[in-house]
């Protein structure tokens, strides 16, 4: 089936006699009906994305997609909850109780601890977090990313802890990025933060509003935000603007948990923009891009994709 049919009659531009066309070649094969979820998930990306697309959706359609979707939604429905589960864990640091949220690849977490403090955790992250607060400190741990929204305490300082730095807030909202020791960030959106290297007792920023600062060859530099759309993770959506294709990979691997190998020279110089659901799945988010880089890619395995 030609991928333009196909997209004729996501659009409701089909006639009668294509819906009726498709409809045969759909059940005609468990591998046609596969294809079919498969353009069709992509035709959405693509939709959401703004890719050449007119964004009209009639509704000659709706009886097809109705029809294939009854099934479709079971088993989306099915993916989605085997695979939002979330590993929590209650365990004793020193003599206070933590609990530990460890988020799996291509999800995100929003948790609400006692205090009244919201945060959202992305893929791949783990945190922990006292049961109670008690004492003069509210003290977290963080490996991964998180975007907080603090609950205001003067009398309790908030410490989010990433192991070499801290954040230290009374009461703002602010993203924190640490999947690594050496490779950490906090933009501040609202509020005051204090960013330190506990290795240097001297590296220590105060950080203003619509600001961020990254640990970088083992100095914390400041510089201001002119782009807020990295943190719209926590929206459930990757949004990107004239990144590098390379950078964009490093990016989806952290959330999806796969090492990506590029081998396609021609892909050294391409810039991209455009933003997709993360629930999409990465090898959907590779055939968006396709459409306007020229590329193809192999799932190698679980954990490794190859792009040519």
């Amino acid at each position: 089936m030609e991928q333009k049919l196909l997209y004729k009659m996501f659009s409701g531009e089909a006639t009668d006699k294509e819906l009726t066309q498709i409809r045969q070649w759909v059940n005609d094969s468990e591998e046609n009906k596969e294809m079919f979820y498969k353009e069709r998930a992509l035709y959405d990306a693509l939709l959401f994305n703004d890719f050449r697309l007119d964004s009209r959706v009639r509704k000659r359609s709706a009886f097809l997609w109705k029809w294939v979707g009854s099934v479709a939604a079971a088993i989306v429905t099915l993916f989605l909850l085997q695979n939002i589960s979330i590993f929590v864990k209650n365990e004793p640091l020193s003599d206070i109780a933590f609990n530990t949220i460890k988020v799996p690849a291509g999800q995100r977490v929003e948790v609400t601890l006692s205090d009244g403090t919201h945060l959202w955790l992305n893929a791949r992250s783990e945190f922990s977090y006292p049961v109670s607060f008690n004492g003069d400190r509210r003290e977290v741990h963080l490996k991964g990313e998180a975007f907080f929204d603090v609950a205001r305490d003067e009398n309790k300082k908030f410490i989010v802890n990433t192991g070499r730095c801290e954040v230290e807030v009374l009461g703002t909202e602010f993203n924190v990025e640490a999947y690594d020791e050496n490779d950490f960030s906090t933009a501040l959106l609202r509020g005051s933060v204090r960013v330190s290297d506990k290795l240097q007792s001297d590296e220590s920023v105060v950080l203003e509003p619509n600001n961020a600062v990254r640990l970088d060859n083992g100095k914390l530099t400041v510089t201001p935000i002119t782009d807020f759309s990295p943190y719209s993770w926590k929206d459930g959506v990757i949004t990107f603007k004239d990144i590098k294709f390379d950078v964009l990979m490093k990016k989806l691997e952290k959330n999806y948990g796969i090492r990506i190998v590029i081998d396609n020279p021609g892909l050294d110089n391409y810039a991209c923009s455009g933003k997709f659901r993360i629930s999409d799945g990465i090898e959907e988010v590779l055939r968006a891009l396709q459409q306007d880089a020229h590329f193809i890619f192999e799932r190698e395995n679980r954990e490794e994709i190859r792009i040519q």
